[in-house]
C-alpha cells in the first residue's frame, strides 16, 4: 500500500515537469513565430529547447524502468530539469555575475544529498564554464584568473559537499547502530522483565552500596513490599534477613552481598528468614547469591534468587521430631530385648540346645542392627536441627586409633584380614620437619571415636581377603587419618554421593553386607563440625581408601 502512494507521488510529479518541458517548447515557438524579441537570438534559448526535447524523449522511455527503480528515475528526472539553472545564470551575466553564487549552492546540496549527484553538477558546470570561456566569450587566455578562481571555487564547495556527507553518513550510520543496540536492549529488557515476572522464585539485585535496583513481582509479593517504595533504597530495610533462634541480624553480621564481592562466588543460604512488612509472619528463605559484574569483570552488584521454604521447614521439623520420639520411644524395648536375648544365649542361666540358641543368637544381631539404626536416626535429627552436642579437648590421635585396632582385631581376625596400624614417624609443616609440635588434635573425643569407628568396620565388612591399614598424616595444621582396605572398591560415580543420606552402592555385594546408608553421611557431619574434611579414592575391584582431616591443637 505504501509503494502505491509512493509510485503515485512519483507519477504526479513528473507529469508535472512534463508539462513544464511541454510549455518551454510551446513558449519558444510562440516568440519565435509572434514576436520579434531580442531574445530569440540568445543562443541559451536553444539550448533550452534542445534541453526539453531530451527530457521527453528521456520521460517517455523510462516509463517501463518506474515501478523497477524510482528513486533513481526520479533522481535524473529532477538533474534533468535542474539544467535551465545554467541557462539562467547564463542569461543573467554568466559565471561572474550575481547569480553564480547558485552555481556553488547548487554543488554544496548535491552533494549533501548524494555524491553521485554533486559529481554530475559539479562536472555540468565546469563543461558550462568551459565552453562559456572558449565559445561564448572567447576570453578564457587573457581573463584566465577569474576562470581559476571558478574552477577553484567550485572544487572547494564540492569537497566541502563530500565531507560534509561523509560526516552526516557517518553519523548516521553510528545513530542507526545506536538505535539498533538501543532496539535490541529495549528487547532484551523486555525480555528479561517478562521471565522475571513470571519466575515463581523471589528475585532481587543490589548495587555496590546495597541499595535495591531490582525487586520482582514475587518478591514483592513474599515481603510485602512495592517496588516503586522498595527501589533505591538500603537492602537491609527491604529484606531486613536474620537467622538463628536469637533472630541475629545477617544483614549487619554477615550479609551476603559482601561474601559474593569478597569471593567472587555464588553462595548457597538456607537458613534465613525474614518478617512481612504487612502480616508480620515469618519467612524461612531459601537463597542463592551470585556477583554481577561488568564488561570488564569488576564486581558491580549482587543478585539473590530465592524461595518461601516455611512450610518445608515446618514438615521438616515435624518429621524430625516424629523420628526423633519414635527413636527414643523404640530404643528402650530394643535394648531391653536384646539385654534378656543376651543373658539367655550368654550367661548360662537357662538350658538351650543348640538350633535354639542359633536362632536367638540371630534375633539378638538383628536387634543390635536395630539398635544401631535408631542411633543413627537420632544423630541425624541432631545434626539437622543444630543440636549435635560436643566436648571438645584435646587428646593424642594416635593413641584413639590403637584403641579402635583393638576392638576390631577379633572381627578381621575373624574374617582372615590383617588389621594394622601404621604411625607416623614425624610431623612435617610445608616439606620440612617441624621439630617441638604436638600431635594432639581438637575435637571431641567420643564422636571422633565413632568416625574411626564406622570407616574401619566399613573396611572390614567390604573386604573379603587381604588387610586394612589405618595410617596417619600430619601437616602444619592438621592430622589426616586414612583407612585404607583391598576391599571390592566402587565405581567413580558412585564416590559423588557416597556421603549422602540414606546413599548406598547398589551392587550385589552391598546387599549381602546391609546396611542403613547413614553411617557415611553421619561421618562427614561429625567431621566438618569440627573444621575437617573428608574424602575417598577407590577403583572397582581393588579397594578404597578413606581419609579425613582433623585440625590440630595449638601448642601449650
Amino acid at each position: 500500500m505504501e509503494g502505491n502512494k509512493d509510485l503515485k507521488k512519483h507519477q504526479f510529479i513528473r507529469l508535472w515537469l512534463l508539462f513544464g518541458n511541454i510549455g518551454i517548447i510551446i513558449t519558444y515557438g510562440a516568440i519565435v513565430f509572434f514576436t520579434d524579441l531580442p531574445i530569440v537570438s540568445y543562443y541559451g534559448l536553444k539550448i533550452a529547447v534542445g534541453i526539453a526535447g531530451i527530457y521527453l524523449i528521456y520521460h517517455f522511455l523510462s516509463n517501463n524502468f518506474l515501478e523497477k527503480k524510482p528513486e533513481f528515475i526520479m533522481e535524473l528526472s529532477g538533474f534533468l530539469s535542474s539544467l535551465y539553472l545554467i541557462i539562467l545564470i547564463d542569461y543573467f551575466g554568466g559565471p561572474f555575475e550575481i547569480l553564480n553564487l547558485f552555481i556553488y549552492i547548487s554543488i554544496l546540496a548535491a552533494f549533501l544529498y548524494k555524491p553521485l549527484w554533486g559529481i554530475a553538477t559539479t562536472t555540468t558546470f565546469l563543461i558550462y564554464l568551459f565552453m562559456y570561456g572558449v565559445l561564448a566569450k572567447g576570453d578564457m587566455i587573457t581573463n584566465y584568473q577569474n576562470y581559476l578562481l571558478s574552477f577553484a571555487s567550485m572544487s572547494i564547495a564540492a569537497g566541502a559537499g563530500l565531507l560534509i556527507y561523509n560526516r552526516e553518513e557517518k553519523v548516521q550510520k553510528e545513530s542507526s547502530n545506536l538505535k539498533r543496540i538501543a532496539d535490541k536492549l529495549t528487547a532484551e529488557k523486555s525480555q528479561d522483565e517478562a521471565v522475571l515476572t513470571a519466575i515463581a522464585d523471589g528475585v532481587y539485585a543490589v548495587d555496590r552500596n546495597r541499595n535495591l535496583v531490582l525487586l520482582n513481582k514475587a518478591a514483592q509479593e513474599m515481603t510485602g513490599w512495592e517496588e516503586k517504595d522498595a527501589l533505591g533504597i538500603k537492602c537491609k530495610t527491604v529484606m531486613n534477613l536474620i537467622a538463628g533462634e536469637k533472630n541475629v541480624s545477617v544483614c549487619e553480621k554477615d550479609c551476603p552481598a559482601l561474601a559474593v564481592w569478597n569471593t567472587g562466588k555464588p553462595i548457597f543460604r538456607n537458613d534465613t528468614c525474614f518478617i512481612h512488612r504487612k502480616n508480620k509472619n515469618r519467612v524461612q528463605l531459601s537463597s542463592s547469591y551470585a556477583p554481577i559484574k561488568d564488561m570488564d569483570g569488576n564486581m558491580v552488584g549482587a543478585i539473590c534468587v530465592f524461595r518461601d521454604v516455611t512450610k518445608d521447614k515446618e514438615l521438616e521439623r515435624q518429621r524430625n521430631e516424629f523420628v526423633s520420639t519414635a527413636s527414643h520411644e523404640l530404643r528402650t524395648p530394643i535394648t531391653a530385648t536384646e539385654g534378656y536375648l543376651s543373658i539367655i544365649t550368654d550367661s548360662g542361666m537357662c538350658k538351650i540346645d543348640n538350633n535354639t540358641k542359633e536362632y536367638l543368637t540371630k534375633a539378638r544381631n538383628t536387634l543390635l542392627g536395630m539398635s544401631s539404626l535408631v542411633k543413627n536416626l537420632l544423630s541425624v535429627t541432631k545434626i539437622e536441627e543444630g543440636k549435635l552436642e560436643t566436648t571438645i579437648t584435646n587428646f593424642p590421635i594416635k593413641d584413639l586409633v590403637e584403641e579402635v585396632i583393638e576392638v576390631f582385631a577379633k572381627k578381621a581376625s575373624d574374617k582372615n584380614i590383617k588389621l594394622e596400624f601404621i604411625e607416623s614417624k614425624e610431623l612435617s609443616a610445608q616439606g620440612k620437619k617441624a621439630i617441638g609440635r604436638n600431635l594432639n588434635v581438637r575435637a571431641d573425643r567420643e564422636m571422633i571415636r565413632e568416625v574411626i569407628n564406622n570407616l574401619v568396620e566399613n573396611a572390614i565388612k567390604f573386604t573379603d581377603k587381604g588387610s586394612v591399614t589405618v595410617s596417619i598424616d600430619f601437616d602444619k595444621e592438621f592430622a589426616t587419618i586414612n583407612v585404607e582396605d583391598t576391599g571390592m572398591g566402587m565405581p567413580k560415580e558412585a564416590q559423588k554421593h557416597l556421603f549422602e543420606k540414606f546413599y548406598r552402592v547398589d551392587n550385589t555385594a552391598t546387599r549381602e553386607v546391609g546396611g542403613t546408608g547413614l553411617g557415611l553421611y553421619i561421618t562427614r557431619s561429625i567431621v566438618e563440625t569440627f573444621g575437617g574434611s573428608i574424602w575417598v579414592e577407590s577403583t572397582k575391584g581393588k579397594g578404597s581408601r578413606f581419609s579425613f582431616t582433623i585440625p590440630l591443637a595449638l601448642d601449650s
